[in-house]
């Protein structure tokens, strides 16, 4: 879009109300000025998104006597981005992941079609999980015109204890509007993910057999070979799932042999990972939303606080999966959460319970101890 264009367009949604600062064209910024006893705040607002659903981006300066709109930039046309890899990539996560759930059932899944068959359950269910938590960044994100592509599968198979892939992502080619829509955005995928958690935890504690059935399972897959003494650990809500069903005979070292319990448990796992309130993941974008440049220091205290708690899990319980996570953020995720095109768009009371909503949903989901050796 050029910078007539954008001018012509923003003179089109303004319709008057504003007034056209014309020295502004030499900073390319386009900027528009009235009196507040003119013009009023909320309806600056809805000048602001209908330019955003026409992925023009401005910001609003306020004072007692003027309001101030400059309008930032618009994207150039959405691009269409390419499918064919992504979809290479989805079915490649299909077969590492098909081949991972043969492997915990104990069967060979280089050894025959029938064989991998066996894995076909827990690819479905994990699959469709880490599906929905994507696509619902993706609706959502297309609802307000940011410009995001398809979502990556990432395959990876190990002959050990493993989900078969490293998850999922997106990448956005374009600045977040505002505050609702980096809520928005950041809220559907957990939201999304979590749901397909539930429902097919439903299922595979629904599908579970009686005691004595289950141990026949259990010692059929093992065949012989030694207990397993990895143990997955789990959160309130799982607790829930287990208490409900009364399945208290299944034994958390033995879970990964039933597809889609192993799946929903994997789904509530990533959810918590997804909505701690840190940096780009989904909770880092739900606490900037509610908080604005106060959600760092709110990172970098629990992060800190995390610290020693991370390192009596290692030492006591043998588990790892905490420090790699650490790892991670300090390497990638961070702490600062970038801005959005405008900050000064404030979340109404729905958005601002739903956000508190989406802590209990973490506090349910979370588990100090996901995986550890006994």
């Amino acid at each position: 879009m050029t910078l007539n264009e954008l001018i012509k367009t923003t003179k089109t949604i303004v319709k008057g109300r504003l007034k056209f600062d014309h020295f502004s064209r030499f900073y390319k910024s386009p900027v528009f000025r009235q009196s507040t006893k003119k013009i009023t705040e909320e309806e600056v607002r809805a000048i602001q998104e209908e330019l955003a659903a026409r992925q023009i981006y401005s910001q609003v300066q306020i004072s007692s006597k003027k309001i101030i709109l400059k309008v930032l930039r618009g994207t150039a046309a959405d691009k269409k981005s390419g499918w064919f890899f992504n979809l290479l990539l989805f079915i490649a996560t299909i077969a590492s992941t098909s081949a991972t759930g043969a492997l915990l059932r104990g069967r060979d899944p280089f050894l025959s079609w029938d064989e991998l068959s066996y894995g076909y359950e827990y690819s479905f269910a994990l699959l469709t999980i880490l599906l929905f938590h994507e696509m619902g960044h993706y609706f959502v994100a297309r609802h307000y015109k940011v410009q995001v592509t398809l979502p990556y599968f990432v395959p990876l198979f190990l002959p050990a204890f493993h989900p078969g892939t490293l998850g999922t992502f997106l990448k956005t080619r374009s600045s977040m509007p505002g505050m609702k829509a980096l809520f928005d955005i950041g809220i559907a995928g957990p939201l999304a993910g979590f749901a397909a958690s539930l429902i097919f935890l439903f299922i595979g504690f629904n599908r579970l057999p009686g005691t004595a059935e289950l141990l026949r399972v259990i010692s059929k897959i093992q065949d012989g070979g030694q207990i397993s003494n990895l143990f997955l650990g789990h959160g309130f809500l799982f607790d829930f799932f287990i208490r409900v069903f009364d399945a208290q005979q299944l034994p958390m070292n033995e879970l990964y042999h039933f597809p889609y319990i192993f799946a929903g448990w994997i789904g509530l796992l990533v959810t918590a990972f997804n909505l701690l309130p840190i940096g780009q993941l989904d909770g880092g974008h739900l606490v900037y939303a509610l908080f604005g440049d106060r959600a760092r220091k709110a990172a970098l205290t629990g992060f800190a606080l995390f610290v020693p708690i991370s390192y009596y899990l290692t030492v006591d319980f043998n588990s790892y999966l905490w420090l790699g996570w650490e790892a991670l953020i300090l390497i990638f995720i961070r702490f600062r959460h970038p801005p959005t095109m405008d900050d000064d768009l404030v979340l109404g009371l729905p958005r601002k319970i739903l956000g508190w909503l989406s802590f209990i949903i973490f506090i349910l989901c979370f588990s100090a101890i996901p995986i550890y050796l006994k």
